[in-house]
């Protein structure tokens, strides 16, 4: 997690979004109120949109980031059926994600308006910022897509997503969430069988992940149910049924595992050079985190 705090504030100094030093140790932004300070002027930007953003000066308040983080990750109040999880994956988040005017006129030109305004709010305009949530989705949105690298690269730049939301939620969750790679996992993999990525909530397998540097994606995700321990998902398993991904280089699909050698696909193909499935891959993992909650809490 410092190593992709340091490359956000490594983007803020490049420009991409705006440096806010102050913010990351003290707490949110909030505008200025007109007339307070007289001698402060405005600065307003347009993102090609028909929303004009002004830019206010701001002072420094009260960090608000933990209340917004635990309505983001709040779980469920029922465990999805399975065969509506694409739909339930794809629901706008509870909270609108901060993101700088700047941010959001880049993410303009590649997503259309309608959809971006269900899943972001711009700083300068509501006056807020979560101090580590912000910049790491900004990161995510904006990194470049790793190429011609090895297997582990690969990985470095899908963490950029995985930490962004899910190492933020480890921060918010009132579960013991733990987040590993190539890690030993038995309650529900077999012996020396250890996926790429997973999810534990008090020590139980929630979220996993397999990945390959290049392939089929959908062969790849076979291995998601090749080192499951028999009896671990269904009516009589550990939980109902268990959500996994697979990735294919930049290319990602989504997985429900229902039962012993039973997976559904429960999303398109992503591919991340795509701006819009960068945020389409946000909010997947943004419920991703609710579902696993849910399903935990159903059984436990």
């Amino acid at each position: 997690m410092e190593k992709l705090d340091a490359i956000s504030r490594k983007l803020s100094q490049l420009a991409l979004h705006k440096a806010e030093d102050e913010i990351i140790k003290a707490g949110v932004l909030t505008p200025i109120v007109s007339g307070q300070n007289k001698d402060l002027t405005d600065v307003t930007s347009s993102v090609d949109s028909d929303r004009t953003l002004a830019e206010p000066l701001y002072q420094v308040v009260e960090p608000q980031e933990k209340d917004m983080c635990t309505k983001l990750f709040s779980p469920l109040e029922s465990i999805p059926d399975r065969r509506k999880l694409q739909a339930v994956l794809l629901q706008p988040p509870q909270v609108k994600i901060p993101i700088h005017h700047s941010t959001y006129g880049w993410l303009k030109t590649h997503v259309e308006d309608e959809r971006l305004q269900d899943i972001f709010d711009i700083v300068e305009v509501v006056g807020n910022l979560c101090p580590k949530l912000t910049p790491r989705v900004e990161t995510a949105l904006q990194v470049k897509v790793a190429t011609d690298v090895t297997e582990g690269m690969q990985q470095c730049f899908l963490d950029t997503f995985l930490l962004g939301v899910i190492g933020t939620a480890q921060e918010y969750l009132e579960l013991d969430a733990k987040v590993d790679r190539n890690a030993n996992e038995l309650s529900m993999t077999q012996t020396k069988s250890r996926p790429d990525y997973l999810l534990m909530l008090n020590g139980l397998l929630v979220f996993k992940g397999e990945e390959k540097k290049a392939g089929d994606v959908r062969h790849i995700a076979l291995e998601l149910i090749d080192k499951m321990i028999p009896g671990s998902v269904g009516k009589d398993g550990k939980l109902d049924y268990l959500l996994g991904y697979a990735t294919a280089g930049s290319r990602v699909l989504f997985e429900c595992i229902h039962g012993d050698g039973k997976m559904s696909e429960c999303s398109d193909i992503l591919n991340l050079e795509r701006v819009a499935d960068r945020v389409t891959l946000i909010v997947i993992l943004l419920n991703v985190v609710r579902v696993a909650c849910a399903l935990y809490n159903a059984k436990y």
